[in-house]
């Protein structure tokens, strides 16, 4: 249906839009779809089980048993401190790689070493179901087109090798050695061995299938004690190659060691590098203990100095300074026992002296005698001071002559040790790269030693739970299991293909199908008749002569008064069967073009797409217009297809295009069928192309208009097709009315939808769209519960209404 254009509306253009519906699941739709299509799901299904069921009955029995190992097997601490056994949970990589190893072609091997199957006949040959046999035939022969191709692919794709004649022959001999029995029994036991985890533990179950239960307990044992004893060779194997590796190793890194120590020596002679015990060389040392003598020596320098500022300061005034001093004068540091005396005479004397000044004033007896006294006192310290402040001088300049001493001393020390120092660097770095070495050679050997150690160590971390027991039952076929399986399998199968149909079902069905989809009106269903004998041809008789017609409900119909066309013996089937579904429909087109209430009694009869039930339907709905007083006009306007004329027999009879074309007037070609008020224009013999542009315009009017005045109350027109010719479309717009009929299951829905959703004028002028050759059994399976389709009759009731008619 075509979408309706509205005009824009500015203030309407950013309001929001209305939210679109939820999209829901049609629960009807859905039943109805799996109720039409429920053969295509159970057929399969039913096959595909009968097969597996087939196959699983016709296979022979198997019996299942199985070993179990644990990978991480609890061993005491001190046994894994000798052996170096990891004690840590073991990974699921660590699981799959247990896995490959017992799925490997070296364990197979191994297996038939141990048991010898390859020479065991139950073994190599095992029994064999013919239906399995035959399929994998079938199978093999169906693909074999697949695999040569294939083949021929990998050969063309695949660059030649250069083989060295040398090389061929040596892998001749080697497959030459290898038995195809052998290598036959090992892809059977790869094939068969199962390897599973054990909940979530570190332990795995090695299952083994076999239609023989002591070949399945046999081969399930062997390969847990192979793996146990692979696990303990491969330990040993690859210790004893790091072992020899690191002998190897342990020389060159001695060899290594001992050269790099020999070169530090050398080094060291050669440059007069001469080291203390503690690693210094002998001018570093020196030159340490100048540094440590200078800094001495400047710390007396600067204590004589402090020394003789002191006596300085005491002497810079002279005897009348310190007898005029008001304080008590003191004198840091080491002194002599007569200075300390002298200095506690003078202090004292001059502590009376100002007591007495402060209490008594200066006025009292006592103060001349103790200025007196002061005064000597002052003049025998300052002869002691000026004595201390010589031997301070003589004492600084002593340490003065120490400091530049030693200052030159490590000047020339500093001169020789950096002159060594470049080479100092050297050979610390030669004997750091020998203490390197060491230490790499002797970490090296006490590795070696602990993995000699454990090469020799019997005890792995992998051990072997349970035995396999030899199984008293079968494990399979298991028929249910897989005859179920089967059955899931088709169906899914069969439901994939039923989805697909459905998928690609875009045909007109139902009327919803053409409502929904156009604004065409739906006028109904058109289900196949049944077959009409058609009586024997007579040639035209005279109007005297002629017998009036019929009906099936003994009616007599007029006889045409001025029209005396030749008459041929072809059955009108809706006429035969007026109570059905076909003729109702056909009058429902008869209602429908009388409600337009058009003068003009011309309907057309076309279809979306060539289809020769077009014609059929034109010929039927003429017929079903010509009961009781009327006459109806039937012209075949398809010049391409002349569907109408080849179906009547009137292919070779002049018609439309020749009187067209100017053959002969248009009354003079036409053709009646018996015991009917029905006339025939044929389509003619003219194949001319301008009879196409001619019959769209002023002829089909023309023969209208004469139509009415020769007493023909109806006339229709078979219309050609709208697609894929112009023919038709041109033809449609010169008529007043017109039904399409649609192909039941063949017309696309799109097409209904397009065919005139760009022509309005055609759209206004057609009465509307009827479902031609339907078949009413299947329609009802497109129906939805409660439709009024479903209460159309089905094709028993053509049947029981034609036995009623013939007395049968």
């Amino acid at each position: 249906m075509g979408r309706e254009l509205k005009p824009y509306d500015g203030n309407m253009a950013y309001i929001e839009a209305p939210a679109a519906p939820a999209q829901t699941i049609d629960l009807r739709r859905l039943m109805v779809a799996l109720r039409r299509q429920r053969t295509t799901i159970v057929l399969p299904a039913v096959l595909v089980g009968m097969l597996g069921l087939t196959y699983s009955i016709a296979k022979p029995e198997t019996y299942t048993t199985y070993s179990s190992l644990l990978l991480d097997s609890n061993v005491n601490r001190s046994v894994q401190q000798a052996g170096g056994i990891a004690s840590a949970a073991l990974p699921v990589e660590r699981i799959e790689n247990a896995r490959v190893v017992l799925e490997s072609n070296k364990l197979a091997d191994d297996v038939l070493n141990l048991t010898g199957l390859q020479e065991n006949p139950s073994f190599m040959d095992p029994p064999r179901s013919a239906f399995t046999s035959a399929i994998g035939g079938f199978l093999s022969t169906v693909f074999w087109p697949v695999t040569w191709i294939r083949d021929q692919l990998v050969a063309l794709t695949t660059p030649a090798d250069v083989i060295n004649p040398d090389d061929l022959m040596a892998s001749d001999a080697t497959m030459a050695q290898v038995d195809p029995a052998r290598r036959l029994a090992a892809a059977r036991l790869r094939g068969e061995i199962r390897v599973d985890r054990i909940g979530q533990s570190s332990a795995v179950a090695v299952s083994y299938s076999s239609h023989d239960p002591e070949i399945a307990a046999q081969v399930a044992n062997a390969y847990a004690d192979l793996y146990v004893q692979d696990i303990l060779a491969s330990n040993a194997d690859s210790i004893g190659q790091t072992n020899a590796w690191m002998r190897t190793r342990l020389e060159e890194l001695q060899a290594q060691a001992q050269a790099a120590a020999g070169a530090a020596e050398r080094f060291a002679a050669e440059n007069s590098l001469v080291e203390f015990s503690s690693g210094g060389l002998l001018t570093e040392q020196a030159l340490n203990e100048l540094n440590s003598s200078l800094t001495e020596v400047l710390t007396e320098a600067a204590r004589a100095r402090a020394v003789l500022d002191t006596y300085d300061r005491a002497v810079a005034g002279g005897v009348e300074g310190l007898t005029n001093s008001n304080s008590s004068l003191a004198i840091g540091g080491e002194v002599s026992d007569e200075l300390r005396a002298r200095l506690d005479s003078y202090n004292d004397v001059q502590a009376r002296l100002q007591r007495l000044l402060a209490s008594s004033g200066p006025e009292h007896p006592q103060v001349p005698g103790l200025q007196q006294t002061l005064i000597s006192t002052a003049e025998r310290l300052f002869i002691e001071l000026q004595a201390q402040r010589a031997e301070a001088q003589s004492t600084l300049d002593v340490a003065n002559a120490r400091v530049e001493a030693l200052q030159e001393s490590v000047q020339q020390a500093s001169a020789r040790n950096s002159d060594q120092a470049a080479n100092f660097v050297r050979l610390r770095a030669l004997q750091e790269e020998a203490a390197t070495l060491s230490a790499i050679y002797q970490q090296t050997l006490t590795r070696s030693q602990e993995i000699e150690q454990q090469q020799s160590f019997p005890v792995s971390n992998v051990r072997i739970l349970s035995y396999a027991q030899v199984p008293t039952t079968p494990s399979g076929p298991a028929v249910l299991r897989t005859a179920l399986a089967a059955t899931l399998l088709g169906m899914f199968l069969g439901m994939t293909i039923a989805a697909l149909r459905e998928w690609r079902e875009r045909s007109l069905r139902t009327s919803t199908d053409l409502t929904e989809y156009s604004s065409l009106r739906f006028l109904g269903h058109l289900p196949v008749l049944p077959a009409v004998r058609r009586p024997r041809a007579v040639g035209a008789t005279p109007a005297a002569t002629r017998t009036p017609p019929i009906t099936a409900s003994g009616q007599t119909l007029p006889v045409l008064s001025r029209l005396r066309p030749p008459v041929i013996q072809v059955p009108v089937p809706v006429l035969h069967y007026p109570d059905s579904v076909y003729a109702e429909t056909l009058r429902h087109v008869r209602l429908a073009g009388e409600a337009t209430g058009r003068a003009l009694p011309v309907t057309g009869v076309t279809s979306f797409h060539p289809f020769d039930g077009r014609s059929s339907v034109a010929f039927n709905l003429a017929g079903q217009l010509g009961i009781g007083m009327h006459s109806v006009l039937l012209i075949d306007a398809d010049s391409r297809g002349r569907t109408l004329s080849r179906m009547l027999g009137l292919d070779r009879k002049p018609g439309l295009t020749d009187a067209v074309s100017g053959g002969g007037n248009w009354q003079d070609m036409l053709v009646g069928i018996a015991n009917t008020n029905l006339v025939v224009l044929p389509c003619g013999l003219d194949q001319g192309g301008p009879s196409d542009d001619l019959l769209t315009g002023q002829m089909l009017g023309q023969i209208a208009a004469e139509a009415r005045d020769g007493d023909f109350s109806r006339v229709i027109v078979d219309v050609p097709p709208l697609y894929p010719v112009a023919q038709g479309r041109a033809i449609l717009h010169e008529l007043a009315q017109f039904v399409i009929v649609a192909e039941w299951g063949r017309t696309s829905r799109a097409m209904a939808e397009t065919a005139l959703a760009e022509d309005s004028l055609l759209e206004s002028r057609c009465l509307g769209v009827v479902y031609d050759r339907v078949n009413l059994r299947k329609l009802k399976s497109f129906l939805l519960p409660g439709e009024m389709e479903n209460y159309l009759a089905g094709p028993k009731s053509y049947m029981s209404l034609k036995r009623r008619m013939t007395g049968r």
